[in-house]
């Protein structure tokens, strides 16, 4: 894993900031997204430091002027988001660009042993007061907040379509799902609309408060504007998984927690959206999971992350698990 040189940073953070030294540094969040760091100052301000990952495994994620760009945007709207102090796409204080926020107390509903912590009615309040961010953030005006400008809203589904089927290599049974897949969503487009995305909405990517709030949403990196139906089918794709996608992160399945269907029916009332595609949304979340697997799976295979424990064969098991529930959704 990446370390944090604060003998290297702490200059910048004194100079930027106004930060005291000597300072402690610990990796609160890290893996194949960006890579966020816990510091602390002298006067025990603290910071969240966020840098890509030592290894870029999709290409176009890990943006940090992106991130930072829609913080700055978000920071005091309906949607909570941590405050941003700066960016440095400089990489000399750390070997890469990173940006800076306020630090935000509170749990972070990663896998179950997290959920279970937390009572049921708590647990109740958390699933509807995400839902409630994802609804506005689908409500918030781009132009309004300054992101009028972000991505390419037109043709969103299609170029994602196109972009992942184009990693889909091989002639293997994964391979061949994929390629169903896409021939199945590419035949259903439905019509298009166009709202902020979040890119990567679900449970793990939030501060939440012991009374069942959510404090900050996490995780700006892959935001663009787009479809907003695909951020709900990819927070459904985690919401209480499958039996069979049972790998994917736990914790939403604890009782308290609302159904998925309770979460539909509570966006639909605060959106007022058609939802009777949602099929295949779910069903593209899926897919596009299942691809990103494949490609990291073949990125270890030729040697992209050596010295890495990653199990490849759980890789191509997992990828393979999620085309075939695609399939199902379409």
């Amino acid at each position: 894993m990446t370390a944090l040189s604060v003998k290297r940073l702490g200059p910048w953070l004194r100079g930027e900031l106004g930060l005291e030294p000597p300072f402690t540094a610990e990796l609160i969040a890290g893996g194949r997204s960006n890579l966020t760091y816990r510091v602390t100052d002298a006067a025990g301000r603290r910071v969240a430091v966020r840098r890509p990952p030592a290894t870029v495994e999709v290409a176009g994620a890990h943006d940090m002027a992106r991130e930072h760009r829609v913080l700055s945007a978000l920071h005091g709207s309906a949607v909570h988001v941590p405050a941003p102090l700066a960016l440095c796409e400089d990489p000399g204080p750390i070997g890469a660009p990173f940006l800076v926020t306020d630090f935000v107390d509170g749990p972070v509903v990663r896998d179950t042993a997290a959920a279970a912590a937390l009572d049921p009615h708590v647990r109740r309040s958390i699933g509807f007061a995400l839902v409630d961010q994802l609804v506005a953030l689908h409500l918030t005006d781009p132009a309004a907040v300054g992101l009028g400008g972000l991505g390419r809203p037109e043709g969103y589904l299609a170029r994602q379509l196109r972009r992942w089927s184009g990693t889909i290599t091989g002639e293997e049974k994964t391979a061949e799902l994929l390629r169903e897949g896409h021939r199945a969503l590419r035949g259903r487009l439905p019509p298009s609309s166009t709202a902020l995305l979040h890119g990567d909405f679900r449970l793990d990517n939030m501060i939440v408060s012991e009374t069942g709030d959510v404090r900050a949403v996490l995780d700006w990196e892959l935001s663009t504007r787009g479809d907003p139906l695909t951020d709900l089918g990819w927070l459904l794709l985690y919401w209480q998984p499958e039996p069979d996608l049972d790998f994917l992160p736990g914790g939403s399945e604890l009782p308290g927690f609302p159904t998925a269907a309770e979460l539909t029916d509570h966006y639909a009332a605060g959106t007022g959206a058609d939802l009777g595609s949602l099929g295949y949304y779910r069903g593209f979340a899926a897919w596009r999971l299942a691809a990103i697997t494949l490609g990291v799976r073949d990125r270890y295979r030729n040697g992209a992350g050596a010295g890495s424990t990653v199990d490849v064969d759980r890789l191509d098991t997992e990828a393979e698990l999620l085309a075939a529930a695609a399939l199902s959704h379409l």
